[in-house]
């Protein structure tokens, strides 16, 4: 037989239940940019990478957009990436890739004036790789390194959002 929870504990267990409510969580990514940081340029890159379109989305979820002539510019250089072997298998062949992206930032005005310091991203995952499902292996490159881009990305605007300038 199920024995009755007292009327008493249930109303406890919900007050709980009802001050954990308004902590304030704030999931990644929601808070705006501050205004000064809204319209955003990015330079010394290429447009058509992957890591440009990262970080246009997230500029986007953050309410601010890209423009070619903007107050705020991102310089970003030395932009490299790539993947080298960590570990072969019993045959020499490769097993474990480190997937990397590094690069230099800085936050430049419209007369190229420092706003904020040079800072620099190194970023790495490992991927395993099995030349049984190599079409899934190959997508899961592709599906980790666009993780990189969007955890760099996340990096600079979480600079831009906590910048006291």
């Amino acid at each position: 037989m199920i024995k009755a929870i007292p009327l008493q504990a249930l109303l406890v267990v919900l007050l709980l239940l009802q001050s954990c409510s308004g902590n304030g969580f704030h999931l990644r990514n929601t808070q705006e940019l501050p205004k000064q940081y809204q319209q955003i340029q990015v330079v010394n890159i290429s447009n058509d990478n992957g890591f440009t379109d990262a970080l246009q989305a997230a500029i986007e979820e953050s309410g601010g957009r890209l423009e070619d002539k903007a107050e705020t510019k991102i310089s970003i250089n030395n932009f490299r990436e790539g993947k080298r072997v960590v570990a072969y298998d019993k045959d020499r062949k490769a097993r474990i890739y480190l997937l990397f992206l590094k690069f230099e930032y800085q936050i430049l005005d419209t007369q190229n004036n420092l706003k904020l310091q040079k800072r620099r991203i190194n970023l790495d995952r490992t991927f395993v790789y099995d030349a049984n499902f190599a079409l899934g292996k190959a997508e899961e490159e592709n599906q980790i390194r666009h993780e990189l881009y969007a955890e760099a990305a996340r990096l600079i605007l979480l600079r831009l959002k906590h910048s006291k300038k």
